[in-house]
């Protein structure tokens, strides 16, 4: 009996233990810096929320995963990240070439994901090179212009205010 309640005890303690993880950010930029370092400063509407997975085969080989709900992959086998798809309404810095931006996240558990909501408008401040996508880039060449963001960059809900702050610096 008294290894079924170490067992048990154990699993609590794992359980339990796993959601004390936690996104820590050491500055969050002021408007203007944030500008200049970001790859795109971009406005827009989340249409859809979908997932992918990184699982690394062997040292050479990386499979990408997607699905619908996060649920359904494993995030103990490989990186989780939500991929956002927006309709933008007005892209501040970056390429403007596409009315849709697939915008990448991580998907929660301590890694710094943004929380986004679909049918909701968001002010996006997202990066080429992010240690976020690094596996997603280096797996296949699809994604080698994959944009990241997270809760340690200025992204929030659309912000009007920021918006003509960030007007200013363009002009």
């Amino acid at each position: 009996m008294k290894i079924n309640i170490r067992k048990f005890l154990l699993t609590l303690l794992i359980l339990t233990s796993y959601n004390v993880i936690a996104c820590e950010c050491i500055i969050i930029k002021s408007v203007q810096k944030e500008f200049i370092n970001a790859d795109y400063v971009l406005t827009g509407k989340v249409i859809s929320i979908d997932f992918v997975q990184i699982l690394k085969k062997n040292r050479k080989k990386t499979e990408i995963l997607t699905s619908e709900f996060r649920d359904e992959l494993d995030i103990f086998k490989g990186r989780v990240l939500a991929k956002i798809t927006l309709e933008t309404t007005e892209i501040l810095k970056g390429e403007k070439r596409k009315k849709e931006k697939i915008i990448y996240t991580g998907s929660g558990g301590g890694d710094c994901g943004f929380n986004f909501k679909e049918g909701e408008e968001y002010l996006i401040y997202a990066f080429k090179n992010s240690w976020g996508t690094k596996e997603l880039r280096e797996s296949n060449r699809k994604y080698k212009n994959a944009l990241y963001t997270d809760t340690c960059t200025r992204t929030k809900i659309f912000d009007k205010k920021e918006i003509e702050n960030i007007r200013l610096l363009i002009e």
